[in-house]
């Protein structure tokens, strides 16, 4: 007969929460990694500055920095808000590097 164990459970989720982690490190960052190939052809293409791949630097850093927040987050029992916040800063970051390419083609 197995009792209820709080601390196996606990442990279970945060090993759950870090396999989605990198999961969706690795849909932010092929969208990262795409939209640096996109640039490079655009840079050869319409003859633009090295700075034109600043959004896709600022995604490169500024996501694994969130993810850091959210395992905090996680950890403190704040469990739903930090998937939420997760998942809302991947999207934004991936909606903002689609922007950014349309403005690149656009011009």
């Amino acid at each position: 007969m197995q009792y209820y164990n709080d601390k196996s459970n606990e442990s279970g989720a945060n090993f759950l929460f870090m396999l989605f982690q990198m999961l969706m490190i690795l849909v932010v960052y092929g969208f990262v990694y795409t939209s640096f190939a996109a640039v490079k052809m655009a840079i050869a293409k319409y003859d633009l500055t090295v700075m034109t791949y600043l959004p896709e630097f600022i995604a490169t850093i500024a996501y694994p920095v969130v993810m850091m927040k959210t395992m905090k987050m996680f950890k403190s029992g704040k469990r739903q808000r930090a998937i939420a916040w997760m998942m809302a800063w991947a999207s934004i970051i991936i909606v903002a590097l689609y922007a950014h390419l349309s403005q690149l083609i656009a011009s």
